[in-house]
């Protein structure tokens, strides 16, 4: 059984509404210590953000923290959504994000 990746979206709630990773859990950075419970230890968790800066300094908090299959989304939102949205025009495919946002 394949398992589904755990990603957790840190920006503010109303950015993430306005396009995510499908599937991906919100957890806005300033909320990270406050719902600490609600990432998982026994499995890799993804973090992403908007470029990739907060979720690096995120990463490093929870590693701090004693979490050791954290990962960074490097380039964040906005590199995936470049790639993907290359992909999936490109490929036909439906797209891995709820909505691009280039801005």
């Amino acid at each position: 059984m394949v398992e589904e990746a755990y990603i957790i979206d840190i920006r503010e709630k109303e950015v993430f509404e306005q396009g995510h990773i499908v599937n991906a859990i919100n957890i806005p950075w300033d909320e990270i210590r406050d719902r600490i419970d609600e990432i998982p230890k026994d499995r890799p968790v993804y973090i992403q953000c908007r470029s990739g800066q907060r979720s690096y300094n995120v990463v490093m908090a929870l590693q701090h923290l004693g979490f050791d299959n954290i990962y960074n989304v490097s380039g964040g939102f906005m590199g995936l959504s470049f790639y993907e949205y290359y992909n999936d025009k490109t490929n036909n495919r439906n797209p891995i994000v709820t909505q691009y946002n280039f801005k």
